[in-house]
């Protein structure tokens, strides 16, 4: 997999299983909600459980397309390599990034 796909599927990944998750949790609950008692009540949790979790998803999609613009023109944290730097973490040895293209760490500056 070249560094490119790599860093995109790292980019774009959460926010695709955050709505797959929100998808099939408010079609669990709304079954759930259908079978269990008359009228199904749990409907509007359903739903509101679906439109949180897109909402969610899409506003981690729109933060990924920001960063990959910002990227594009200079303006985020880059390796050597060229790729993305993610977010700062900690670790044992002061807080570090990897690089979303070669995965190598690089200390904060």
């Amino acid at each position: 997999m070249n560094r490119g796909a790599r860093m995109s599927l790292q980019l774009f990944a959460p926010a695709a299983v955050v709505a797959a998750l929100a998808l099939a949790a408010g079609i669990v609950s709304a079954d759930a909600g259908a079978a269990a008692l008359p009228g199904g009540s749990y409907a509007r949790l359903a739903q509101c459980l679906q439109l949180g979790g897109l909402g969610t998803a899409a506003t981690m999609l729109v933060h990924s397309f920001w960063r990959l613009w910002r990227w594009e023109r200079g303006r985020e944290p880059q390796c050597p390599c060229g790729g993305l730097l993610s977010r700062p973490r900690r670790s044992r040895h002061g807080r570090l990034r990897r690089c979303l293209g070669c995965r190598r760490p690089h200390p904060e500056t």
